[in-house]
């Protein structure tokens, strides 16, 4: 693609237009920038507009954006479409340039983007086919443009930073020498360097490219580098001069600079306390992984402990109290530094002067509690290393002093709790943030051990949580509206969630109608935590039975759906109807928990989730929030219809229309969803006929358009294989099945998508009749030996065994089948595919599907004529043996795969986590079809069909049989001996 000015203004167009409000030409946009993603020189041009100051900031910025996704979509070659191995070297000549010229604090979030992108491509590409990368780095640093210094070390940092998670592998190792032997000579100077001029009593006195701003972004990354470059081991260098690194970092917890604090009013963090949380960060680490030589880790506790008391409670100091209350707790978590912490003054000192001024509430949260009630519930709810709130910190570090002076902590907690009772009850109405606090550091004292899913599963036997929730906080969940503060009313709310495991169910059966109550709230956050913990409490296990049933929440499961949903719609517009995912997944909850007691009700329920359905289609916004609806949709479906089947009509009458319509308008993002409810629906129907309405469907989904998205396919599949089931002679009447060979080769040469592919063949063969597959059958095995001469992965040997094994198990095929195919393509290749592809991997066949495979060897030894036959015949003993190791031998899990399924009240798709391509939804799952219905104990069934075998040719079987007792007698014998008592 040529860089001409008509290219130029077509691309910054597209990329303005992704970002578009109008649904229709940000997805037309979309699909212009796929088409042209394959054409040579196209990310070049991509990289051009943004590092370009002439163009507009918005295409700079989707530029940015898109080429990051791109590369990180593209690069590995897993694609149809691939990167030239010319533009990928170009590309790579292009990025250090670019983030240098990025190196602006006006550039800083599209450098952010392209640096993204550059530590993908170097997780891939470096050292072994970017080795000039850490030596470009190096010679472009200077002595006094800190603008290029900047840019340099942000890309350093964004190549290095991915160390910090990693794995240790022998690689991993590697890669670090290589970078350590070249980097830290001059990382060391040029930290160095930064530090004397950062100290100039005279900041403008100091050159034009190195002001104090840029003096400071710089000192944020060379701190943020020593992390990265510490993160797996010790670097010798750094132990060689760990005294200069550590006074140079000591420093900065002292040092002030009131020009680098940002401003008092602004929530974003100033330059100074990112090098101090980043600081935090190191001690951190340096005290749990290298405390042998950390000696200045005491002078470190007390910089931090005497920064704590000097910074004040603006926002913009957030996520420094939170680093420097994680450092503090690991210490004190460690154990063997007790004697810095126990004396009675340093843990009162503590209580006061961090873990009280950080518990209570301030003004920022009170208005955005009132102004912003989303984003309150998120920082309460949802913790990250991004917006840590000085009260979870807190809370923290209270139980991290607690691990070693429990009574003690809470001796003095309690203190502080009553004290602040006391004023409450003084005057409620004034005093009402007094509870606040104190209900917020009981729950800090109470709880030993928790998690996000589970709440707290441990307390503290010194504090008596029912009884306090009996005392101070059930009068504020019943409490009339008005009567009391709202943020005491939420406190309630939240004390039911974090303790729900504490209390019995016969307490919170007494409580639910109460929440219930609180759903119906005018105000947002009562109204969201109300939904929250709904959810939450009907999710409790007990021995991995869900403790509430149907018949619990039958009388008030309409109530909390209808509640739930008029609370969605008041959001008016579909971003903000989508913007609560808690009340969706609540709704979600409540449906799968009260099953076919909604029967009465569902058509109410069903239009109510459509209506939603039908408003977040015209502008998705919330992946979680659509996983939810649809899962709600799917459940609803899946209960109903098995205690009313009759009620299938009313559902696809509901759901076709919606369907038409997201189809037609190509919502990408529901697209998937929508192929999994129709399967799921077609799936209801018998197996004896496709009905019409799914007829009309067959044509449009061989659309090549459908296939492209990779997060259409799996549902693509699973439709068509319910189609095939049930229609195959329409199927073929239409002339069909051509077209699903095409989509099989296509998705067979793809990594990503190949299992797919197998599973669409194997319904092929199962349901179409042998003799339409049989023309196109050596095409098949052609495409399929092809894949695997090109590095297959264990996933592919997997599915290519079970396909050998699931063709062999149909009565209508069977082995022969596969025998004449595969020497019809090559004489001998049977054999050598035999020995050195399926026999050779058996054993990781997964326990899922380790009967199938088991039944499969079993029809080729019992019902293959040729294999009884020259040259096949020395075959038969090698497959007898690997039958006979799978019935004796562990599984190898090697390559071990987790089976999927399994009570669906354990759906959580939240914790299971979202994947941008696919979504699968766990409600819409049907049973998995066993292929071998009539047969029960495999060795058995073994046994019998070979003792058949032996009758039906006889004196050939034992003289086989006689061979394989030459190469593994004790099992063979043991088998026959099997054999003789149940054949």
């Amino acid at each position: 693609m040529q860089a001409n000015q008509g290219t130029l203004t077509a691309l910054s167009a597209y990329l303005s237009s992704t970002v578009s409000p109008d649904a229709h030409a940000r997805r037309s946009a979309e699909e212009s920038l796929r088409q042209a993603e394959s054409q040579p020189g196209f990310l070049l041009l991509v990289l051009e507009l943004v590092k370009s100051d002439s163009a507009e900031m918005v295409v700079r910025q989707s530029g940015g954006v898109y080429f990051k996704n791109v590369v990180k979509r593209l690069w590995a070659g897993e694609e149809e479409t691939q990167i030239s191995l010319e533009d990928k070297e170009a590309i790579k000549k292009e990025l250090v340039p670019v983030m240098i010229a990025l190196g602006t604090p006006q550039t800083a979030r599209l450098q952010s983007q392209i640096g993204e992108g550059l530590s993908h491509i170097a997780s891939l590409d470096f050292p072994s086919q970017w080795e000039g990368l850490c030596d470009e780095l190096i010679n472009s640093l200077t002595p006094d443009n800190f603008v290029i210094n900047n840019g340099v070390l942000a890309t350093a940092h964004s190549i290095f930073k991915r160390w910090r998670s990693q794995f240790r592998t022998n690689e991993l190792y590697s890669e670090i020498n290589f970078v350590l032997s070249r980097f830290c000579q001059p990382y060391y100077q040029l930290f160095q360097h930064v530090d004397s001029l950062i100290q100039q009593p005279n900041p403008s006195s100091l050159p034009a490219n190195s002001s104090l701003q840029l003096l400071s972004q710089s000192l944020i990354l060379l701190v943020q580098l020593f992390h990265d470059l510490s993160s797996q081991d010790l670097p010798p260098f750094f132990e060689d001069h760990l005294n200069e690194f550590m006074t140079w970092l000591r420093k900065y917890l002292d040092w002030e600079n009131e020009q680098l604090k940002g401003d008092e009013d602004d929530e974003a963090p100033g330059p100074l306390q990112k090098i101090r949380a980043s600081i935090c960060e190191i001690a951190e680490l340096y005290a749990q992984k290298y405390s042998d030589v950390f000696t200045q880790l005491g002078t470190f506790v007390d910089g931090v402990w005497n920064m704590l008391t000097r910074i004040g409670t603006g926002t913009r100091d957030d996520v420094l109290v939170s680093r420097a209350l994680r450092f503090l707790s690991v210490v004190v978590k460690m154990g063997n530094h007790r004697a810095m912490f126990q004396a009675p003054e340093t843990l009162n000192a503590f209580c006061e002067k961090i873990i009280l001024p950080n518990m209570a509430i301030r003004q920022q949260e009170e208005e955005m509690f009132e102004d912003d009630p989303m984003e309150y519930i998120r920082r309460d709810l949802e913790p990250s290393t991004e917006s840590d709130t000085r009260r979870q910190a807190a809370t923290e570090f209270t139980r991290a002093l607690m691990e070693l002076f429990e009574r003690e902590v809470t001796d003095i907690i309690k203190g502080y709790i009553t004290t602040l009772l006391q004023q409450y009850a003084q005057n409620p109405t004034e005093n009402w943030k007094s509870k606040d606090t104190a209900i917020y550091l009981l729950t800090s004292i109470a709880s030993r051990g928790s998690t996000q899913q589970l709440g707290v599963t441990s307390t503290n036997v010194l504090v008596d949580v029912v009884e306090f929730f009996g005392q101070n906080v059930f009068s504020d969940l019943q409490a009339a509206p008005g009567s009391v503060h709202p943020i005491l009313i939420v406190d309630a709310i939240k004390f039911l969630h974090t303790f729900r495991n504490q209390l019995t169910k016969d307490q919170l059966v007494s409580v639910l109608p109460l929440l219930v109550q609180h759903l119906n709230s005018d105000n947002y956050v009562i109204s969201s935590y109300a939904a929250i913990t709904i959810e939450r409490i009907l999710f409790i296990k007990v021995d991995r039975q869900a403790l509430f049933t149907q018949a619990d929440v039958r009388p008030f499961a309409e109530n909390i759906l209808m509640a739930l949903f008029a609370n969605i719609e008041k959001g008016g517009t579909p971003e903000k109807i989508a913007e609560n995912d808690y009340l969706m997944k609540c709704a979600m909850r409540v449906i799968i928990t009260a099953k076919q007691s909604l029967v009465p009700s569902h058509e109410a329920i069903l239009n109510r989730l459509v209506n939603i359905m039908g408003e977040i289609s015209k502008n998705p916004s919330n992946p979680k929030f659509n996983q939810y609806c649809f899962e709600a949709v799917s459940a609803l479906i899946r209960f109903v219809c098995e205690g009313q089947p009759g009620a299938l009509a009313t559902f696809e009458n509901a759901l076709f229309g919606p369907a038409q319509h997201i189809l037609a308008n190509d919502v990408a993002e529901f697209i998937p969803y929508i192929f999994q409810i129709l399967a799921q629906l077609l799936d209801l129907h018998p197996t004896t006929s496709l009905p019409e309405s799914y007829q009309a469907l067959t044509g449009p989904l061989l659309t090549a358009q459908l296939w492209e998205q990779r997060g259409n396919i799996p549902a693509l599949v699973r439709i068509w294989k319910a189609c095939l089931q049930r229609g195959p002679s329409i199927i073929v009447a239409a002339g069909q099945v051509q077209g699903l060979l095409g989509i099989f080769q296509r998705l067979v040469n793809s990594k990503v998508n190949d299992i797919y592919a197998f599973e669409l063949l194997q319904a092929l063969y199962e349901f179409v009749p042998i003799d339409v597959m049989r023309p196109f059958s050596n095409t098949v095995f052609v495409l399929l030996l092809t894949r695997l001469q090109q590095k297959p992965s264990a996933q592919f040997n997997q599915s290519f065994v079970y396909f050998f094994g699931f063709i062999a198990n149909i009565d209508s095929v069977g082995p022969d089948f596969l025998i004449n195919t595969l020497d019809g393509v090559q004489p001998g290749l049977f054999g050598n595919l035999l020995t050195g592809v399926i026999l050779s991997n058996t054993q990781k066949v997964t326990i899922r599907n380790r009967k199938l495979v088991e039944v499969g060897l079993t029809k080729m030894l019992s019902r293959s004529d040729k294999l009884l036959e020259e040259p096949h015949r020395q075959h038969w003993v090698s497959i007898f043996i690997a039958l006979l190791d799978l019935f004796t031998l562990p599984q190898d899990l090697t390559h071990a795969q987790t089976a999927t399924g399994g009570d669906l009240t354990e759906l959580d798709p939240e914790e299971a986590g979202f994947q941008s391509s696919f979504s699968r939804l766990g409600a819409s799952e049907s049973a998995t079809r066993d292929l071998t219905p009539n047969i029960g104990d495999t060795k058995e069934y073994a046994a019998k069909e070979l003792g058949k075998r032996s009758t039906e040719k006889p004196g050939i079987l034992p003289g086989l049989i006689g061979q394989a007792t030459t190469i593994e007698k004790d099992v063979v014998n043991g088998f026959v001996s099997f054999a003789q008592q149940n054949g």
